[in-house]
C-alpha cells in the first residue's frame, strides 16, 4: 500500500490542489489528513470539501478546533487569531459539522494519526527534536505515529541506536505542512509511505505561492500571513 499523508493544509487551496495532483502522479492508495485544513489561508471553504473528497481519514487540529473551542483561541496570537474569526464568517453549518466530528487521533494498521502529541493531542503540545518524539513512546503502541503541528518535517527514531527510516523499527514522522511550511522552504510538504517497499519520503511540491498570497491580501487577512508562505517561516 502507497499511503500519502498530508497535514496543516491552513486554507491554501493552491498548494492542496498540487499536492493532490502529485499524490496522483505517486500512484497513493489512500490519503489520511492529520488536521488544520482551515486557517491562515484564503480558501477554506474549498480546502474542506477536497480534503472531505480526498481523504479517507482525517484528525482534527487545533486550527480546526478553535471554530468551535473557544478556549483554544486563547492560545493564537493576533494574526492566527483573526484568521479564525474570518474563516468562521466564511463556513456554512455542513463544514462546521464536519470539522467538529473530527476525532483527535485514529489508530490503523499498526500506525497511529493524530495532530499533535500522542501523550496529549487535545493540548496541542509540540515536537520539534527527537528528544521531544522519544518522550512521547510511551504513550501509544503503534509502530508509526505520524503527527503535523510543528509544520516541520522530521522523521524521529524511537529504538536506540537506529538513524534512519527503518520499516522494522517504531518511528515517530512529522510530515510537515502543505499549506504554510516553517523550515525555509517554501514548497509544500507532505509524507508518503510505501509499506511494500518498506520506506518513507517526505516530498515537496512546488505550487502558485503569489496566487495564495494575493488572495489572502485581496481577502483583507493579515499581510504577514502572505509574506510568510514565500520564505517558508
Amino acid at each position: 500500500m502507497r499511503l500519502a499523508i498530508i497535514s496543516d493544509i491552513h486554507a491554501n487551496l493552491e498548494a492542496l490542489q498540487q499536492v493532490l495532483e502529485d499524490i496522483r502522479r505517486q500512484q497513493a492508495d489512500r490519503i489520511v489528513c492529520l488536521g488544520d485544513i482551515v486557517g491562515y489561508g484564503a480558501d477554506p471553504v474549498a480546502c474542506i470539501e477536497l480534503v472531505r473528497e480526498q481523504a479517507s481519514m482525517c484528525v482534527l487540529g487545533n486550527h480546526d478546533a478553535a471554530l468551535f473551542t473557544d478556549s483554544q483561541r486563547a492560545y493564537f496570537n493576533p494574526h492566527a487569531l483573526e484568521a479564525v474569526r474570518w474563516t468562521a464568517e466564511q463556513l456554512g453549518a455542513d463544514h462546521r459539522d464536519y470539522l467538529r466530528g473530527l476525532p483527535y487521533r485514529i489508530s490503523s494498521d499498526h500506525m497511529l494519526f493524530l495532530h499533535a502529541t500522542p501523550r496529549a493531542p487535545e493540548e496541542w503540545d509540540y515536537i520539534f527534536s527527537g528528544m521531544e518524539a522519544r518522550m512521547q513512546a510511551r504513550h501509544f503502541y503503534e509502530r508509526l505515529c505520524f503527527i503535523g503541528h510543528s509544520h516541520i518535517p522530521g522523521v524521529y527514531p524511537l529504538d536506540a541506536d537506529v538513524v534512519e527510516y527503518d520499516p522494522e523499527h517504531r518511528f515517530m514522522i512529522n510530515v510537515g505542512s502543505v499549506g504554510q511550511p516553517r523550515d525555509g522552504n517554501w514548497r509544500s510538504s507532505y509524507g508518503l509511505l510505501d509499506t511494500v517497499a518498506g520506506s518513507y519520503e517526505n516530498r515537496r511540491v512546488e505550487y502558485d505561492v503569489e496566487a495564495a498570497a494575493a488572495k489572502i491580501i485581496a481577502n483583507k487577512l493579515p499581510s504577514r500571513l502572505a509574506e510568510r508562505l514565500k520564505v517558508g517561516l
